[in-house]
């Protein structure tokens, strides 16, 4: 077992001394994971005992596994220092910057936790292992001291985080020093982003906390496991049809408040998060299965009343958004669907033997027929009303 295999006990940990601003190597268990790490921030609730939780989560979340096999064949490239920071100046020092390569490590040092989440080691030298005793770390003096670095890198960067933990990162930037007179812009420049991405993904985030915060929905509550479809919210809210619904101004995402939404408009935002996600608690299913068209579709239901009363009743989305649209659209629509059909049936009762032909089948048979004349009586009669 290595050193790395005992619990991590700060009391137990011997002292280091590591100045502040200077790059310097210092031993790998002095060092632990941030289970703040906006990399975990995925909408996926976690729950860490210690830091082999912490490992589970990024193992599950990032792609360790190439970083793993580099190490144990080049062994520890001992180059980038990983940005550390502690409270008090003591270790155990947090990890701000290198998660990915800290849980590598760990890993490589520890082949019964490798093991357990179903890592294969490649063989590990001592060499290899010697390589990782030690590592390059840069201390600052708080964790805000290594935001734009952090934010930059993994916002433009080769190790990219998704969408929600960016927008998880950026905002508790916002948040943390909007007072002081930061804007989302200024963030935008600082992490080396598009501005209206940042603003997107921001004012967003602050809807959605807003949600949380005020009780209206939960994202844990949504009906579709898995990571949190984030892209759906701010894909949304850039539309005219979800902005009015929640009473929201154009360029309400500029420099938002941390409660955007006003608050006789939170039940309706509760509804619209379920709508987009669902909810397990009052056994909705999510009305968006696929981004596009589902979300354009369902802002065009928020956008008219007989179709929004059919969705708040129950009825399946393609259903409601039918009332948005013209009722020749949907009789074109309807008749295609019919045709294509019928395409098809008369394809295989030229194949049928008539002995495999049931009463049933000749009664639909008749049936059609009548419609179809019932139709063609409607539809000649309403264009001899328009020519009229």
């Amino acid at each position: 077992m290595t050193e790395d295999q005992q619990p991590n006990d700060a009391a137990q940990t011997p002292a280091m001394n590591i100045p502040l601003s200077e790059v310097v190597d210092c031993r790998i268990e002095l060092l632990e994971l941030d289970r703040d790490n906006p990399r975990l921030m995925t909408g996926t609730e976690y729950h860490f005992e210690n830091d082999n939780d912490v490992i589970r989560a990024i193992f599950s979340i990032a792609d360790v596994s190439e970083l793993i096999i580099s190490i144990c064949d080049n062994k520890y490239l001992n180059l980038e220092p990983l940005i550390i920071y502690s409270a008090d100046g003591n270790p155990p020092f947090t990890v701000l910057e290198g998660n990915r390569r800290l849980t590598a490590i760990k890993l490589i040092r520890n082949p019964l936790l490798a093991d357990s989440l179903g890592v294969k080691l490649p063989v590990v030298s001592q060499d290899v292992l010697k390589s990782t005793d030690a590592v390059k770390v840069y201390r600052v003096a708080t964790p805000e001291d290594a935001r734009a670095f952090i934010g930059f890198k993994h916002i433009n960067g080769p190790q990219r985080w998704d969408a929600y933990a960016k927008a998880r990162f950026a905002t508790e930037w916002y948040k943390s020093e909007r007072d002081s007179g930061i804007t989302i812009d200024d963030i935008a420049t600082k992490l080396g982003d598009n501005h209206n991405t940042i603003r997107s993904l921001v004012s967003s985030l602050l809807l959605l906390d807003q949600a949380e915060e005020s009780g209206v929905y939960s994202i844990n509550d949504r009906t579709n496991p898995g990571r949190f479809a984030f892209s759906h919210l701010y894909t949304a809210l850039g539309r005219p049809e979800y902005r009015d619904f929640l009473g929201l101004d154009l360029g309400w995402d500029k420099n938002p408040s941390s409660m955007p939404i006003s608050p006789d408009k939170l039940p309706v935002l509760g509804e619209m998060l379920t709508f987009v996600y669902g909810s397990k608690s009052a056994n909705i299913a999510a009305k968006v299965k696929s981004q596009n068209p589902d979300l354009k579709n369902l802002g065009k239901v928020l956008a008219n009343d007989v179709a929004l009363t059919k969705l708040r009743s129950g009825a399946e989305l393609y259903i409601a958004f039918e009332d948005t649209l013209p009722p020749s659209r949907v009789l074109a629509d309807a008749m295609t669907a019919a045709h294509i059909q019928l395409v098809k049936a008369i394809e295989l009762a030229s194949k049928v033997d008539a002995d495999d032909i049931t009463e049933s089948t000749v009664a639909i048979v008749k049936e059609i027929s009548t419609q179809a004349k019932i139709l063609s009586l409607y539809v000649n009669d309403a264009r001899n009303n328009s020519a009229s």
